[in-house]
């Protein structure tokens, strides 16, 4: 998807921080954007952003936990704007805490939003865009799907993004021969609020655990920047959009990992077989 003037794109989690800087670089290149987020304020005051520039946005009240809202918003958004040729899945929350002593709640609450989001929205645009042979989905995972900090505790929120990385891998073949292009977006740190993701969590989980944040956030890249990232990965079909350069060797380490467990597997299957 070369040109992306005129084109219709939605964005979850659009209110604020990686979803606003992608939400203002589509409208930089020319789409009309929806932006969606679980804060109604928040959406609109990114949507007046977008419309001060000289474009055009709406906004738009999504629970991205819940299939009946983002059903109800892909109604919305083509009966406003048109139908939609680009779904940036990328609402996420993140908490601290154990994966053996976690509360269900907590892993409830992370995989409603970081996973079942991204499943919600596809069902809810992609057969839409696959009728008229056209699209691209851009689906936020993590660095932590890839190879998560293990001395961090933020396993429950690495396994959900792990899962949000294999699903977006099977969903780009699956969707290849319907013309529409899939990316998955493995940030590593970024400087936005999803370690207070706690304001947004219902009050029927119960309080959870805040993440304290790192220091490196100070550092980290502004989610503003990630946004280019996101556009350009959709003009050249990317499967996959890093955002820092730490992203080489933190992969390289842990498929190291891996294949030293793979060959110590074939020695062991050679020394079998020798013997037998």
């Amino acid at each position: 998807m070369h040109n992306l003037t005129g084109k219709i794109a939605v964005v979850t989690g659009g209110g604020e921080g990686i979803g606003r800087g992608i939400a203002h670089a589509l409208a930089a290149a020319g789409a009309r954007v929806a932006v969606a987020d679980i804060d109604t304020a928040a959406a609109e005051r990114v949507a007046a952003e977008i419309e001060a520039g000289g474009a055009r946005a709406l906004a738009a009240q999504a629970d991205v936990a819940d299939a009946a809202s983002l059903e109800a918003l892909a109604e919305r958004v083509e009966r406003a704007i048109g139908p939609v040729d680009i779904l940036v899945n990328n609402a996420g929350v993140m908490l601290d805490g154990s994966l053996v002593d976690g509360a269900l709640a907590d892993w409830q609450w992370v995989l409603s939003v970081n996973l079942m989001g991204v499943v919600h929205g596809v069902r809810a645009f992609v057969p839409h865009m696959r009728a008229r042979g056209s699209g691209h989905v851009v689906n936020t995972g993590s660095m932590a799907g890839l190879a998560p900090r293990l001395a961090s505790r933020l396993g429950i929120y690495s396994a959900s993004k792990a899962a949000v990385v294999s699903y977006s891998e099977m969903l780009r073949a699956e969707l290849a021969p319907a013309g529409i292009g899939v990316s998955v977006l493995c940030p590593s740190t970024v400087r936005t609020r999803i370690w207070d993701a706690e304001r947004n969590r219902p009050a029927t989980l119960g309080a959870g655990q805040p993440v304290p944040m790192p220091a490196r956030v100070a550092e980290a890249l502004d989610p503003m920047d990630v946004g280019p990232l996101v556009v350009r990965a959709i003009r050249e079909d990317r499967a996959y959009i890093f955002t820092s350069e730490d992203a080489r060797p933190r992969i390289e380490a842990r498929n190291a990992a891996v294949l030293a467990d793979v060959a110590h597997h074939e020695e062991e299957s050679a020394a079998a077989g020798g013997g037998a």
